[in-house]
């Protein structure tokens, strides 16, 4: 999820010149990936598998948020050797208490845990995570460290310009041959758990060479200079590691916490694992990452950048790109990419939020002045309804009353299809770190896009652009069409749909501030 900075903040930091630049922690010792694990359970299953298929991997779409957290959780279960994660926000909710639990538990027996968590978003849970680190199994590491542990946001006006950028990436990795990689961070809105708001995301689980092709980016964050240990970070009281683990293990037994595990254990994925029937598309891949170097030098230097990597996707010709990005700033030259391509015949949609679905007014506010040279240049443009839709059934990602958009993945030609972190934005493009992979696979990118297209309509609203006349003649007014109706009926004119006036009134104010290259 983008930073979502306070209005006051944004303004402040267009008055504000000069920035402070903050001493590092001393080096850690480095630790790596554990390269032979053929000798665990994954890893014979895995690698029998995988000499079948050459040099290709195993690929499962995580769709749903329940089947993305019962891998997970089951995959720990299975974990011998280690298990490192990398995630940007770590919330303080069940499922987030849920999953400390079962990496205290893998631990226990005496597997090897890594846990790297951006700064910004941990919430507060410095006690447990150090009293977690205190085990001699596990280690945890906060990246990008704020100067102060009472008052960290402080860091955004005195040391902007390294603090604002944030490590986005995020990584599930078990022995060294099982990787999760996606846009879901570690936290009950990821996971289906949140009743009244649920983010429609998605996960790529891989195996074989794609998982070691992930612990290579761990290790490179897990033993950057920015990086540091918990235990250099956090000096307050904490509790004991054994209070901690009957905290976690209190937790893991509460009603609300075993009313969700039920909700798992009829899931067909967790039949599939357990009987080793697991059904996977293989396929070549290429996993693409920011050097966390990126956060260290200038935005304009593109040196230690994924995009230039990803951007031959966007070079060549496509005769279909559907593209969904929550968070979606595209440029003009992206809009100018879209217009080539539509002139070639080429079909282009992009799904992101509408602005009542939209967790970031601000993001909005820089993609509303895209939508008509978008809808100009002949691309198909869908806006997320804040609403989920009950009669799409177990096709639906949500299980909440309220929806918002958080997948960033792309499928082009039925043939490619990219799965990360990275929004199509300036703050995921320039200033934070991502993560991705480029999967080559007809089977894999057909469905995606059929199973896409198909729920569309009941999930999104699509815009157009119509002519309206005035006092001073003509002008293009835009329009939100629900086609889930036949015809499809409009929603609303000129005005975006299901937002409050004070939500409108944020993102017509941010549009008039330069922020852009921020959001």
């Amino acid at each position: 999820m983008t930073p979502n900075f306070p209005l006051f903040v944004l303004t402040a930091l267009i008055l504000a010149s000069g920035c402070s630049s903050q001493p590092l922690v001393p080096p850690t010792p480095s630790t790596y990936a554990i390269a032979d694990t053929s000798d665990t359970l994954l890893g014979e299953a895995i690698e029998q598998a995988s000499a079948l298929h050459g040099n290709q991997s195993g690929f499962r779409l995580l769709v749903n948020g329940l089947d993305a957290y019962a891998v997970r959780l089951l995959l720990m279960e299975a974990a011998e050797a280690s298990i490192d994660v990398q995630t940007y926000l770590y919330h303080d909710d069940v499922t987030s208490q849920l999953f400390s639990h079962f990496l205290l538990r893998a631990a226990d027996r005496g597997v090897r845990v890594r846990l790297l968590l951006d700064d910004f978003g941990h919430g507060g849970q410095e006690p447990m995570l150090a009293a977690l680190a205190s085990h001699p199994n596990i280690s945890v590491r906060l990246f990008n460290p704020f100067s102060s542990r009472t008052l960290p946001y402080l860091d955004m006006l005195t040391d902007f310009s390294l603090k604002s950028r944030r490590m986005h990436n995020k990584t599930f990795t078990v022995d060294n041959q099982a990787a999760i990689i996606g846009g879901r961070n570690i936290g009950d809105t990821y996971f289906a758990a949140d009743p009244i708001t649920g983010f429609a995301d998605l996960d790529v689980l891989g195996i074989g060479p794609f998982a070691r092709k992930i612990s290579t980016s761990f290790d490179t964050y897990w033993n950057h200079s920015l990086a540091s240990p918990i235990g250099s970070l956090w000096d307050g009281d904490e509790p004991t590691l054994e209070d901690t683990r009957q905290s976690l293990l209190t937790i893991s037994q509460s009603e609300q916490a075993q009313t969700y595990l039920d909700r798992l254990r009829s899931l067909d994925i967790l039949n599939e694992l357990r009987q080793q029937q697991l059904q996977l598309n293989w396929a070549t891949s290429e996993v693409v990452y920011d050097h966390p170097d990126k956060l260290l030098t200038d935005p304009d230097d593109d040196a230690d950048h994924m995009a230039p990597e990803l951007a031959r996707l966007l070079q060549d010709s496509h005769s279909e790109a559907l593209i969904i990005s929550p968070y979606f700033i595209p440029g003009d030259g992206l809009v100018r990419k879209f217009a080539d391509w539509n002139a070639t015949g080429a079909r282009v949609l992009v799904l992101t939020n509408s602005l009542a679905a939209n967790d970031v007014a601000a993001v909005h506010a820089g993609y509303a002045n895209y939508r008509e040279d978008l809808l100009a240049s002949g691309t198909e443009l869908w806006e997320l309804k804040p609403r989920p839709i009950a009669s799409t059934g177990n096709k639906s990602p949500f299980g909440s009353s309220r929806a918002s958009l958080h997948a960033k993945t792309m499928v082009f030609d039925r043939r490619y299809v990219f799965v990360g972190s990275m929004n199509l934005d300036p703050r995921s493009v320039d200033l934070n770190t991502e993560i991705g992979a480029v999967i080559d696979s007809d089977t894999m990118a057909a469905n995606a896009a059929e199973g896409f297209l198909e729920v569309l309509p009941a999930f999104a609203w699509r815009l157009q652009l119509e002519e309206q006349p005035g006092v001073f003649g003509t002008s293009n007014e835009l329009i939100w069409l629900d086609e889930q109706q036949s015809p499809p009926v409009i929603v609303s004119e000129g005005q975006e749909p299901e937002a409050g006036v004070w939500r409108r009134f944020q993102a017509w104010f941010i549009g008039l501030l330069p922020v852009e290259s921020l959001l």
